[in-house]
Parts: C-alpha cells; structure tokens; sequence
C-alpha cells in the first residue's frame, strides 16, 4: 500500500489570465512559486520515494520546489502533460468564442470525442493517464510518490485510479497548487483527501 500525492502547478501568467495553455510551456508567476514553497512546507515531512512530473516548466519548477533538498529522483514526461487545446491555446474562453463560435458551441457538450483543431479529445488524453497510472501501480505500489501536472490530464488520471468512468472528468475541479492523495492497493484505490488548498493561506 501506497499513497500518492498529486498536486496541480502554480499559478501562470495565463492561469491569472484565463488563457488556454494546454500543450503550451508557460511559466511559474511569483505568486505561483509561491504556491509551490508553500506546498513545499505542507509536505515537508512526506519521505517521497519517487516524484514524476509533466515535462512543462510550470509543473517541473513547481515538483522541484515541493521536492527542496530531497534526494528524490524527479522525473518528468510527457505522459503527464496538460491535455492539447490546439487551437484555442492562448485565448480566454471570450475570445474562443468569438474566434470560433461554432468550436465554442460545441465545447460546452460533455463530448469525450470532441477535440479543436490541432487538439486532443478526452478520451485521448484519459488514455495517456490510464497508462501512465498503470505503471505507478505496477512499479510504485508500495510507495510514496509525487504527482505534479496539471488540471485537465491530473482529473483523468484520477478518474483511472479510482476506476470511474470516462463521463467523471467533467465532474472535478482541480485549482493551483491543490493537494489531492490516493492510497492505491493492488485491486483497488481511495481518494483520502481531494483539491485541498488550507496550505496556502493568504497565498
């Protein structure tokens, strides 16, 4: 038995924004680094035996931040990353909609096929997550490990530890820095804490 401590990255410049970022690499703001340290303090006593990132900077400086002087490996891949938003990357939702207004329509249907130019669908990125949760049970089972990535993929990667169904994804919310934990057995999966953010204060 293991847990698994999953934290979404800092904020960016385009999380305060509101801008789509998806596949694309955006940094840490202060504010975010600052999420991060405290998150760092909320986990200071955890022995992780491994930590996996995204391969994006925001999720990779905020797993190190977390990790501090820890002799963990970190190791980040692509698997993790936020799933594709194509197109609309870089926009606020106003603006997709006025961009792409039948794009936009059809992104308000919880369709698991649906995708924007360029992008990736649901379903494709659940998946990416349910092979990569497979080895963390495979490898990891009997671990503490580290889980930095971002919203969208991290709520489909739960959904494929808890074995919901794919339809699930539209039913969490994960904010900045947020602190979920999941204690994996070889048969099966309990969230024990979900989107906590008491760490962070006045963050």
């Amino acid at each position: 038995m293991g847990n698994i401590y999953i934290v979404r990255h800092g904020e960016t410049m385009w999380n305060a924004e509101g801008r789509i970022q998806g596949h694309t690499d955006v940094e840490l703001t202060e504010r975010g680094k600052e999420q991060a340290r405290a998150t760092a303090r909320r986990l200071e006593g955890i022995h992780f035996d491994m930590a996996y990132s995204s391969d994006m900077s925001r999720s990779r400086e905020t797993a190190l931040i977390i990790l501090g002087e820890r002799e963990t490996t970190l190791h980040s891949v692509p698997e993790l990353r936020e799933y594709n938003k194509g197109v609309f990357e870089g926009l606020t939702p106003e603006e997709y909609r006025r961009r792409y207004p039948d794009l936009y329509q059809a992104s308000l249907v919880n369709d698991p096929d649906f995708a924007p130019p360029g992008g990736e669908t649901i379903r494709q990125c659940q998946a990416r997550l349910s092979g990569f949760t497979g080895m963390l049970k495979d490898r990891h089972l009997e671990e503490d490990v580290l889980i930095v990535g971002h919203g969208g993929s991290l709520r489909s990667g739960i959904v494929a530890l808890l074995g919901l169904p794919l339809e699930a994804n539209w039913k969490f919310v994960m904010h900045n820095c947020a602190l979920s934990v999941i204690r994996a057995y070889s048969n099966n999966a309990v969230m024990h804490l979900y989107n906590n953010t008491s760490h962070l204060g006045g963050v």
